[in-house]
């Protein structure tokens, strides 16, 4: 683990991005790597996510950390886990912005995800006093966030949401704010991206078109090879989680719903899991919303 440091204005290491606020974070304690890049980028979004939205963002995440870019987020669960999963398994640099002092840790169940991000090269980041934790914090958090990145990216948003506090810090400090669309019969669950595009935001359809705006290029993800199939199934230890999640599937595809109900978790939260064990090739997709093990099929 890496040692934990506490910034203030002052210090050359305080970010460059948060010195143009008007009232900067008197003290930040951070701990990781830099928090200086040519280009970060936040997504935000529910923590009670879509599956669908979960997965783009974890793809979004991928794609900006190939072209080189931060992926900030606020750690929560949903949106922001994909988020900062995307960004890590694409082997690229991920802040949290963390709505506590670095003495708590919320959600608890995102321990070792901090503990992943705060040995670097990403960092993470606590703008509170060490014992902070109070849900009136959420909005600092927000402006911190929004204030670190060069655009704002919205996958989700209900009403309310805590992504719309992350819009509207945006907003107030002239970040590009974009919000991926969602199709009219999803509904209420994203309610608060459709009044975000209906105030102006920047709907985004293209992920090549918010690489090009922020003069990134798309770099693909590198061929699986044909060993791909002799690497181990697991190079981690798995989280309290995802091991639960991986023991209620099996080799027969399994609906996602079914594997929440064997679970007994939300299914948005066993969504994320499944998420991150797809990208690490540990489960198998297929179709659409059943998931089955990978070594189920040697």
């Amino acid at each position: 683990m890496t040692t934990l440091r506490h910034l203030t204005p002052l210090d050359p290491l305080y970010p460059s991005r948060l010195r143009s606020l008007p009232a900067p974070p008197a003290t930040l304690s951070v701990r990781g790597g830099s928090l200086e890049a040519a280009r970060a980028v936040a997504i935000v979004g529910s923590r009670d996510a879509h599956p669908e939205a979960a997965k783009y963002a974890a793809e979004l995440s991928g794609a900006l950390a190939r072209a080189g870019a931060v992926v900030v987020s606020g750690g929560a669960v949903g949106i922001d886990a994909a988020a900062h999963n995307g960004a890590l398994l694409a082997g690229g640099r991920t802040w949290v912005v963390a709505g506590t002092g670095h003495e708590r840790c919320f959600p608890p169940g995102h321990k070792e995800l901090f503990e992943t991000i705060g040995r670097g090269p990403g960092a993470m980041v606590w703008p509170f006093a060490p014992d902070y934790q109070q849900r009136g914090g959420f909005p600092a958090r927000n402006r911190v966030l929004a204030a670190l990145a060069d655009a704002v990216v919205v996958v989700q948003a209900g009403l309310p949401s805590g992504a719309l506090g992350a819009a509207a810090c945006a907003r107030a400090l002239m970040r590009p704010l974009w919000v991926v669309p969602a199709p009219p019969w999803l509904g209420e669950p994203f309610l608060g991206s459709h009044l975000l595009l209906e105030k102006g935001a920047r709907p985004l359809t293209s992920t090549e078109v918010l690489l090009a705006s922020l003069g990134l290029a798309p770099t693909p993800p590198p061929p699986a090879g044909p060993s791909a199939a002799e690497l181990p199934i697991v190079t981690r230890p798995l989280s309290e989680s995802e091991s639960v999640v991986l023991a209620s599937t099996s080799g027969v595809p399994l609906h996602l719903d079914e594997i929440a109900a064997r679970a007994q978790s939300p299914a948005a939260a066993v969504a994320v899991a499944l998420l991150t064990l797809a990208l690490e090739n540990v489960v198998v997709e297929g179709p659409p919303g059943f998931f089955r093990r990978r070594d189920a099929l040697k």
